[in-house]
């Protein structure tokens, strides 16, 4: 799956939902509020690895997605 910039992804198993930031060829860049450490990460992570964020209605608002 294709994603692109500010789509909203999870990890297949779980955690917390990330914001697509670019891509580098089957690896995507995504950013991640950590609520553990109070810091926004980022990381890059395989394609195949995520799938797109299935968001409750208010976090839907939240992102913009309403």
């Amino acid at each position: 799956m294709d994603f692109k910039k500010g789509d909203i992804v999870q990890l297949k198993s779980g955690g917390p939902a990330m914001v697509v930031t670019g891509d580098q060829g089957d690896d995507v860049h995504v950013l991640w509020y950590g609520e553990i450490v109070d810091e926004i990460k980022t990381g890059t992570v395989p394609g195949f690895c995520l799938v797109e964020a299935e968001l409750e209605e208010a976090e839907d608002e939240a992102f913009g997605r309403r």
